[in-house]
């Protein structure tokens, strides 16, 4: 990942700023949890337990002006968690 990606504390955030977060990742196509339907809500408490215990990170760009949330093993590989047109 480039450095000017950094990682952002979860308790930096407001819990609404967080939520819309994670909400705007979960809703995303292709973030499907398997066979069974999740609804919204068991879907943002998924990825929060993940926040929570450093499985998941939130990453932010000053230069894009973009937050996203990436997989923590994904972080120190990546030039970038998204992708750029």
């Amino acid at each position: 990942m480039s450095d000017d990606w950094v990682v952002v504390p979860v308790a930096a955030l407001s819990l609404p700023a967080l939520n819309g977060l994670i909400e705007q990742y979960v809703l995303r196509e292709g973030t499907e949890y398997g066979a069974r339907d999740y609804s919204l809500a068991e879907k943002v408490r998924l990825v929060r337990k993940q926040l929570d215990a450093g499985r998941v990170l939130i990453v932010y760009s000053d230069e894009l002006g973009v937050a996203e949330l990436i997989p923590e093993r994904d972080y120190a590989g990546a030039d970038s968690p998204v992708d750029q047109p």
